[in-house]
């Protein structure tokens, strides 16, 4: 299992929301498909080689919070996440590799913000926000976590393709 320090792709799914077609793109800032700008993230670890985020539509309520993350780690091994659930506040099961990793709350505080906190099944925690830019090409998770490597702050960027 991953540790929760590459688990900011817990809370950057957080607000990942993918598209399926280019409509709900249009009507939904938050589906798509989000590229990790590893030059203006600041992280703990290692920067991922790549990682993709698709993000689907939220909904007409704006609280379904559906992605996929992609990619490869910096150490060259496949990052595969997924994330079914809804901003209401409950617990849901963060799946790497197939398997449950964790849980993860999400809140809708605004439009352009979402708020999360994520439980490892290590018993590591984090809690962030996840802020999408004026112009909706770019959002930003500020991550505050806990785990068996000590406590620290970090920030991931994601831009739109």
């Amino acid at each position: 299992m991953k540790k929760l320090t590459l688990v900011p792709l817990i809370l950057i799914a957080a607000l990942a929301f993918a598209q399926k077609d280019k409509e709900a793109s249009k009507s939904d800032p938050w589906a798509g498909t989000w590229k990790f700008d590893a030059e203006q993230s600041k992280l703990h670890v290692p920067p991922a080689r790549e990682e993709i985020i698709t993000a689907e539509p939220t909904g007409a309520d704006h609280m379904t919070v559906k992605y996929t993350i992609q990619g490869t780690a910096a150490d060259g091994s496949a990052i595969n996440e997924s994330y079914e659930g809804r901003a209401d506040g409950k617990p849901y099961p963060l799946i790497v590799d197939g398997k449950e990793a964790g849980k993860i709350i999400y809140h809708r505080d605004s439009v352009n913000q979402y708020s999360s906190e994520s439980t490892a099944l290590g018993g590591g925690k984090a809690t962030g926000t996840i802020v999408l830019s004026n112009d909706e090409k770019t959002f930003t998770i500020k991550e505050h976590i806990k785990d068996n490597t000590g406590e620290y702050d970090q920030i991931v960027v994601y831009r739109k393709k």
